[in-house]
C-alpha cells in the first residue's frame, strides 16, 4: 500500500511539474507595435493589409514586429525577441495572399456574416497556433497566434481578433 500511495504521489507531482507554465497573459496593440513599419507595409504593398486593433498572447513582455512583402502577398512577424521572423520566438503571424486559398476547414461565422475558417493548434513534426482565415476582395487574410485570455478560448480569441481586423478596415 505505502509502494502504491508512492507511486500515486510521485506521479501527481510529476505531472505538476510537467504541465506547461501559463505565463502572464498581455494585450498587445498591434499598429501601435509595429510603429512605422505599418506605414511602410501599408506604402509598399498593393495587397490591402488588414490587421486586428489586438491579441492577447500568452507572453508579457516586450513585443517585436518584422515585415515582408513579396508579389502578391504581405507577412508580419509578431515575437517575443527582435528574431526577423525566426519561428523560435514568433508568437503571431498575419498575412494577406492576393488570390490565396484557404488551408483551415472548420467553419465560422464572422460578425459582418461573412464566413471564416478556424483551425486549432495542429502538431506533426512541431506545432502550429491555432489559426483563423477570412477573405475580403480576393485576399486571403490570416492570423495565427498563440494567444490566451483567461475565460476565452482560443478559437473565440481569434474570431474577435478577425472581426476586429474587418472592422477596422484597409489601414
Amino acid at each position: 500500500m505505502r509502494r502504491r500511495c508512492l507511486s500515486v504521489l510521485t506521479a501527481v507531482a510529476c505531472a505538476g511539474l510537467l504541465a506547461p507554465a501559463v505565463a502572464d497573459a498581455k494585450r498587445y496593440d498591434i499598429p501601435a507595435v509595429m510603429g512605422d513599419q505599418l506605414t511602410a507595409l501599408v506604402e509598399e504593398t498593393p495587397v490591402g493589409v488588414m490587421l486586428p486593433q489586438s491579441l492577447p498572447f500568452d507572453y508579457s513582455g516586450k513585443l517585436y514586429s518584422s515585415t515582408e512583402v513579396t508579389e502578391g502577398a504581405w507577412f508580419v512577424s509578431l515575437g517575443g525577441k527582435d528574431c526577423r521572423g525566426a519561428n523560435a520566438c514568433t508568437l503571431g503571424t498575419l498575412s494577406g495572399v492576393q488570390g490565396g486559398e484557404r488551408n483551415n476547414r472548420i467553419r465560422v461565422r464572422l460578425a459582418d456574416g461573412k464566413n471564416g475558417w478556424y483551425r486549432d493548434i495542429s502538431c506533426g513534426a512541431s506545432c502550429a497556433p491555432p489559426s483563423i482565415e477570412f477573405v475580403r476582395n480576393k485576399v486571403l487574410y490570416g492570423i495565427q497566434a498563440k494567444v490566451f485570455q483567461r475565460g476565452k478560448g482560443t478559437k473565440r480569441i481569434l474570431i474577435d481578433a478577425a472581426n476586429s481586423a474587418i472592422a477596422a478596415g484597409l489601414r
